[in-house]
């Protein structure tokens, strides 16, 4: 069988078309955000010698104040990590979503104004 002109170039766009259909495209969307009190600012809090006005300026208010029955005031911090992923498969246009939260305490032991100790709850 002998192709033509035209033959040759119908059955190129029908497969170029057919590849093109076939080969799919993936789009991914990552947000992240996160609240709280961030690991590099906690290597700034030097037990012992900060201050609990420091803490505040630098943090803002705690999320929960406790006192201790030694005197010493506990100061708790939220942290929330968001984490939103979606994907978008074509074609056919499919989507999926996978949203996550993660929360945890940093909190800091006081007495007499002083930072005494910190820690990571959660």
């Amino acid at each position: 069988m002998k192709w033509n002109k035209f033959g040759q170039m119908a059955l190129f766009v029908s497969i170029s078309a057919m590849l093109t259909l076939m080969s799919g495209c993936v789009v991914c969307q990552v947000d992240e955000e996160y609240t709280g009190v961030e690991d590099k600012m906690l290597k700034e809090v030097d037990c012992g010698e900060t201050t609990r006005d420091w803490l505040v300026d630098t943090f803002g208010e705690p999320t929960e104040k406790l006192v201790t029955d030694e005197g010493s005031e506990i100061l708790r911090y939220k942290c929330v990590k968001k984490k939103d992923n979606q994907f978008v498969m074509f074609p056919p246009p499919i989507v999926i979503k996978d949203d996550k939260q993660v929360e945890h305490f940093v909190a800091f032991e006081v007495r007499d104004g002083i930072v005494q100790r910190y820690w990571k709850e959660g």
